[in-house]
C-alpha cells in the first residue's frame, strides 16, 4: 500500500474514482428491496424405528430474505403455514391443537413466548415483536397448519427463521422394502402469500429396522443359534440356573431412549422433566422440543412431553410344568462372562409392572450370581417381563442385556421348546393423533426366538449319552448313534464314548465341540457310576471366512484373530489386512463385503465369501483416473489416481489440470504439481506466469492459487501409495465458473511421460461469499466499539490468511447516499489502518493497531486507534474491533456495510450487515 499520506490510494485517483470503485451496483438502491423469498430446508434426517407408531421426525427450517419491513407501528402481515406428511401424524393434541409447534427466529428458551389465545390476539407490529411459538392445528390426518404466523420481511441481507418442531408419525404404516433398506419420510410446507424453494419432497427421517433382538447365551457372548435354545434332559431337576441372555441392541445410539426426567427407583415417582427448548439441539431422550415454562394453557406446558422412555418387552411361553423363571431386574454388562448390574455411565433399564402406565419399579425377589432377580409368575406356561430405559446412552450403540434363570423339577411333563417373543413398547392399535393414548406407542412387531427345549431324557435305564443340540451323532463303543441314546450298563463297567470334532451344517457353517459334561476328552473312557448320569457333548456353531486372492502372486491377506481352518464364532469381529507383492496394487475387495480398503473389520454374523483382488502395473507408467470424474460446484476434493511401473517411488511427479483443453483453450485454468520425492505440491499461476509453491501437505496456506482456483493445502494429506498406484486428493476452491475437462499427468525417473490424458469433467460454479457481520448490528451511540467478523465455513484458515483488505462502511447506503460517510479501511497484509476522507479525498493513515494517534479523523468521523485492533490471539474467524466516533455531519439513519478482499483474491462488494441511528 502506497504510504504516502498527501497522494491518493493507488487505485483511487479521485473521490470520482472512488465512487466508481464503492457505488457500483453492489447492492439496492436505498429504500428498495428484493422480493420476500422462503427457503425451506430439514434440520436433520433422524433414524426412525421401524415399528413405532409416535415417530418423532426432523425439524423443518425455513429462512426468508427480502422484503419491505414493516414500518413501524403498523401490523405485521400473517401467514398460514402448512405442512403436509406422507404418513399420519400422531403427536398429542388437545381439541384440535396439536404439540407441534413453530418458533420464530430460534428464540432461547426463556425468551420463548407461545400464543396461548387466538391467534388474532398474537399479531405483531412494525418494530415491536409479540409471541413467537404458534400451535399446529388438525388440518387432515397427515397435514398440520400453523395459521396467523406473522411474518415481518426481514429486508435484505439477513434472514428471519422459522423452524417447526414434534412433529411425529405412523412410521409403522409404510411397508419396509424387500432389502431391508431405509425409507424416507417426506414433508411439504407452503404458506400462501410467500415465494418458497426446496419446499416439497423434504426427507425429514428414515425409518429402519435398528433395534435388534437376540437371546445370547449364560455369558452374554455367544448368539444363541440352535433351533432348540438350551437344551435341559426333562429328567434331571434344575435348581435356579443361569442359562440364557435376553438382548436388545441399539444400533445407532439414539432408539433405546428415557425419559426426559430421572424417576425414584423405589417410589416410581418421576421428578421434574428437564427443558429440551434450545433450537436445533438434539436430545437423547423419548420426548421431543419441551418448555417448563409454557402456561398450562392448551397444554402448552406438557407440549413435546413423553409419558415414559422405551419399553422392552419379553414374554417367555411354552415352559414345562413345575418351571420358575427368574428374569435380572436392571440391565447388566457381562465381564469374562459374569454379569453386573449397570452403573453410570452406562446405560440402564429397570423392571417396571406393565407394559403401559405409569413406571412402577418391580422389587427383587432373590439375588443370583450377585444380579437383582424376580420369579416372574407363569400362567399356563407363560410369563412375561417389561424393562423402561431409565438412563440413555451418550448416542454410541449400546446393548441393553438381561440374564434370565430356570428351576424345574425332574421329570417333568409339558414337554417341547419353550420361545421368547420380544418387541419394542408400549404396544398399540392408535394410529393417529391423540388426547390419550401413550407416548412413545409401538406397533407389535416381535421377534420370536426360540429359548428352552426340554427333552425326554428319562429311559426305563439310567444312562444316557446326549449332545447339546440334540440329535446329534455320538459314538458309543465304536459304534454311532443319534443322540440322545440311553443306555442299559452295569455300574462299574467301562465304555467308550465319541464326539465328532466338527459337523457340518450347511455350507459354510458348521458345529465344533466344546467338550464333555464329565471333562474328557472327545474320545475317552468312562467307568460307570451306581447313580443315574446323563453324558453330554456340547457344541456351538461356527460360521466360515472365506477370503480369495485374485491372482494368488498379487499379494496376501491376513485375518485377526487368526483361525486355522477360517471358522469363526458368531458375532466375532475380524480384521483383514492386505499385503502388496512388488508391483502390485490391491483393487479391493468383492463378494458379502465390498470395500477398496486395505485394512477391513468384518462382524461374522453369517457365512462370508469375499476375493481380494490385486492388479499387476503396466508396462510403461500411466495415469488411472480422478474421482468424481464429473459433476458441478464451487469446491472439490479430486482423488487422482497414478501408476508407476516400477512402482509408486519411481514416479518424479504427477499432475492434475482443470481447462477447456491441454493447452489451457485461452481460458483461466486450473493446475496442480506434486513432487513425488519431495512431497511438496505447487499450482502454477497464469496470471504471473510461474509456480507458486513448494507447499507441504496439510499445511494451511493461501499460496497454491491461479486465476481459475485455490488449493486448500490444509485439507489434503500426503499422496498415499499402493504398491505401484499413488493416489493424491486435490481439494479445490474454484474462483471461476465454467465447464472444464480433468485431465491427468505424469513422469516416472525413465522419463516416461503421460502427457495430458482426459479422465473426467467438471463444472465450475463460483463459491458463495465469506459471511460477514457486524457487532452490534443496531444501535445510536456517537461513540461505539464495533467487532468485524467474516469467516469461510470449512475452509477456515482462509479467514484469518494475513492477505487483502477488509473494509466498513457507514452510509446512507452503498453508493454513500451524496451524504457524508464514515469508510475504514484494514489492510489484513500490512496489519494496518486507514481511513478514507471525503475531505480531502484520499485516504489517512496507515495507523497500526493499538497504537495512539489522530491522524484518522475526518469531518464525518474519527477512529480511536490506541482501542483498536485485531485480537491478541487469532481464532478461525477474522475478528478486528473498531472504536468510532461519529460526527453531527453524519446524523440520522445509516446502514453499515463490509467489503473484503479474501484469500481467494475476490472482491465481495460491499455487504448490507447492520443499522445505525447516530444521534
Amino acid at each position: 500500500m502506497n504510504k504516502t499520506k498527501r497522494k491518493p490510494y493507488p487505485w483511487i485517483a479521485s473521490r470520482a474514482v472512488l465512487a466508481c470503485l464503492m457505488f457500483t451496483a453492489i447492492a439496492p438502491a436505498y429504500g428498495q428491496f428484493t422480493p420476500l423469498v422462503c427457503v425451506a430446508n430439514a434440520g436433520t434426517t433422524p433414524p426412525l424405528r421401524r415399528s413405532e407408531i409416535t415417530a418423532r421426525l426432523g425439524d423443518i427450517v425455513i429462512g426468508c430474505s427480502g422484503g419491505t419491513p414493516t414500518p413501524a407501528g403498523q401490523a405485521v402481515p400473517t401467514r398460514d403455514f402448512l405442512v403436509y406428511l406422507d404418513l399420519n401424524h400422531t403427536g398429542r393434541k388437545t381439541g384440535d391443537l396439536l404439540d407441534s409447534l413453530l418458533l420464530i427466529d430460534e428464540p432461547a428458551p426463556q425468551a420463548q413466548v407461545p400464543c396461548s389465545t387466538d391467534v388474532s390476539l398474537c399479531g405483531w407490529t412494525g418494530g415491536t415483536k409479540g409471541p413467537n411459538v404458534f400451535q399446529g392445528k388438525v388440518l387432515a390426518p397427515n397435514a398440520i397448519a400453523f395459521y396467523g404466523v406473522p411474518v415481518d420481511p426481514p429486508g435484505d441481507f439477513t434472514q428471519r427463521w422459522f423452524r417447526i418442531v414434534n412433529l411425529r408419525v405412523d412410521a409403522s404404516s409404510k411397508p419396509p422394502l424387500a432389502s431391508g433398506d431405509p425409507q424416507a419420510v417426506t414433508a411439504s410446507v407452503s404458506a400462501a402469500g410467500l415465494s418458497f424453494h426446496n419446499a416439497n419432497g423434504l426427507i425429514v427421517g428414515y425409518t429402519q429396522s435398528i433395534v435388534r433382538t437376540q437371546v445370547r447365551d449364560a455369558t452374554g457372548n455367544v448368539l444363541q443359534a440352535s433351533a432348540n435354545g438350551v437344551e435341559f434332559p426333562n429328567c434331571s431337576t434344575v435348581t435356579r440356573q443361569r442359562f440364557a441372555n435376553l438382548r436388545f441392541s441399539d444400533q445407532t445410539g439414539f432408539q433405546l431412549l428415557p425419559p426426559n426426567w430421572i424417576y425414584n427407583l423405589v417410589t416410581g415417582a418421576p421428578g421434574a422433566p428437564n427443558g429440551q427448548a434450545l433450537p436445533g439441539t438434539i436430545y437423547n431422550t423419548e420426548s421431543g422440543f419441551y418448555n417448563p415454562l409454557f402456561p398450562p394453557a392448551n397444554h402448552l406446558n406438557q407440549a413435546g412431553l413423553a409419558d415414559s422412555g422405551t419399553r422392552l418387552q419379553a414374554v417367555i411361553s411354552g415352559l414345562p410344568a413345575g418351571a420358575t423363571i427368574y428374569v435380572s431386574t436392571v440391565a447388566v454388562t457381562y465381564t469374562d462372562g459374569v454379569p453386573a448390574p449397570n452403573t453410570n455411565p452406562t446405560a440402564q433399564a429397570r423392571m417396571t409392572a406393565a407394559a403401559e402406565g405409569a413406571f412402577a419399579p418391580v422389587a427383587a425377589t432373590d439375588t443370583l450370581d450377585g444380579i437383582p432377580v424376580v420369579a416372574v409368575p407363569v400362567t399356563q406356561g407363560s410369563a412375561a417381563v417389561v424393562w423402561e430405559v431409565v438412563k440413555g446412552s451418550i448416542g454410541m450403540p449400546i446393548d441393553l442385556d438381561f440374564p434370565v434363570w430356570i428351576s424345574f423339577p425332574g421329570n417333568s411333563v409339558g414337554l417341547g421348546t419353550a420361545s421368547v417373543s420380544m418387541r419394542l413398547g408400549p404396544v398399540s392399535t392408535e394410529t393417529a393423533a391423540s388426547e390419550t393414548a401413550w407416548i412413545p406407542r409401538f406397533a407389535d412387531a416381535a421377534t420370536t426366538l426360540p429359548l428352552l427345549t426340554t427333552i425326554n431324557m428319562c429311559p426305563s435305564t439310567q444312562y444316557l449319552v446326549t449332545t447339546s443340540p440334540a440329535f446329534l451323532p455320538v459314538v458309543v463303543d465304536g459304534q454311532t448313534y443319534t443322540s440322545p441314546k440311553s443306555f442299559p450298563w452295569q455300574p462299574g463297567s467301562t465304555h467308550t464314548i465319541s464326539a465328532a470334532a466338527t459337523i457340518p451344517i450347511a455350507t459354510g457353517t458348521r458345529y465344533t465341540a466344546t467338550g464333555w459334561s464329565d471333562g474328557g476328552g472327545l474320545t475317552h473312557t468312562i467307568t460307570v457310576p451306581q447313580s443315574p448320569t446323563s453324558y453330554v457333548a456340547s457344541y456351538k456353531n461356527q460360521y466360515l471366512l472365506d477370503v480369495k486372492v485374485v491372482p494368488a502372486a498379487g499379494g496376501t491377506v491376513t485375518a485377526t484373530p487368526s483361525s486355522v481352518d477360517g471358522y469363526y464364532d458368531p458375532d466375532t469381529n475380524v480384521q483383514l489386512a492386505v499385503s502388496l507383492a512388488p508391483l502390485y496394487s490391491f483393487s479391493g475387495f468383492s463378494g458379502d463385503v465390498s470395500s477398496p480398503y486395505t485394512s477391513q473389520y468384518l462382524r461374522m454374523w453369517k457365512p462370508l465369501s469375499m476375493t481380494a483382488t490385486f492388479v499387476k502395473a503396466g508396462a510403461v507408467s500411466s495415469t488411472v483416473g480422478v474421482t468424481p470424474a464429473s459433476g458441478s460446484g464451487s469446491d472439490v476434493t479430486l482423488q487422482a489416481t497414478y501408476e508407476g511401473s516400477q512402482g509408486a517411488q519411481s514416479l518424479k511427479w504427477v499432475q492434475l489440470l482443470l481447462a477447456t483443453a491441454p493447452d489451457g483453450g485461452g481460458q483461466p485454468f486450473c493446475f496442480v504439481h506434486y513432487d513425488v520425492p519431495g512431497r511438496m505440491f505447487w499450482v502454477y499461476s497464469d496470471i504471473d506466469g510461474f509456480f507458486h509453491g513448494p507447499v507441504s501437505p496439510a499445511s494451511p496456506s493461501a499460496e497454491l492459487q491461479g486465476s481459475s482456483c485455490l488449493m486448500d493445502s490444509s485439507l489434503t494429506l500426503s499422496p498415499g501409495s499402493n504398491g505401484p498406484r499413488l493416489t493424491m486428493n486435490v481439494p479445490l476452491i474454484f474462483k471461476t465458473a465454467g465447464a472444464r475437462n480433468i485431465y491427468l499427468r505424469a513422469l516416472d525417473e525413465a522419463g516416461v511421460d503421460t502427457g495430458w490424458v482426459q479422465h473426467g469433467t467438471w463444472t465450475q460454479e463460483l463459491p458463495p461469499l465469506p459471511e460477514m457481520a457486524v457487532y452490534p448490528n443496531s444501535g445510536g451511540a456517537a461513540s461505539q466499539s464495533f467487532e468485524l467478523s467474516s469467516s469461510w465455513g470449512q475452509h477456515f484458515y482462509l479467514s484469518a490468511a494475513p492477505i487483502g483488505w477488509t473494509q466498513f462502511l457507514i452510509a446512507a447506503d452503498s453508493t454513500g447516499g451524496g451524504q457524508p460517510f464514515c469508510f475504514i479501511h484494514w489492510d489484513r497484509a500490512g496489519q494496518e489502518f486507514w481511513m478514507y476522507s471525503s475531505d480531502v479525498g484520499f485516504f489517512l493513515g496507515p495507523v497500526k493497531p493499538y497504537t495512539a494517534s489522530n491522524l484518522l479523523n475526518s469531518s464525518a468521523c474519527s477512529v480511536d486507534t490506541a482501542q483498536s485492533g485485531p485480537p491478541p490471539f487469532s481464532g478461525p474467524i477474522f475478528s478486528l474491533s473498531v472504536r468510532v466516533t461519529l460526527k453531527a455531519p453524519m446524523q440520522g439513519p445509516k446502514k453499515m456495510y463490509m467489503r473484503t478482499l479474501d484469500a481467494l483474491k475476490m472482491d465481495s462488494g460491499f455487504q448490507f450487515v447492520g443499522t445505525y441511528q447516530v444521534p
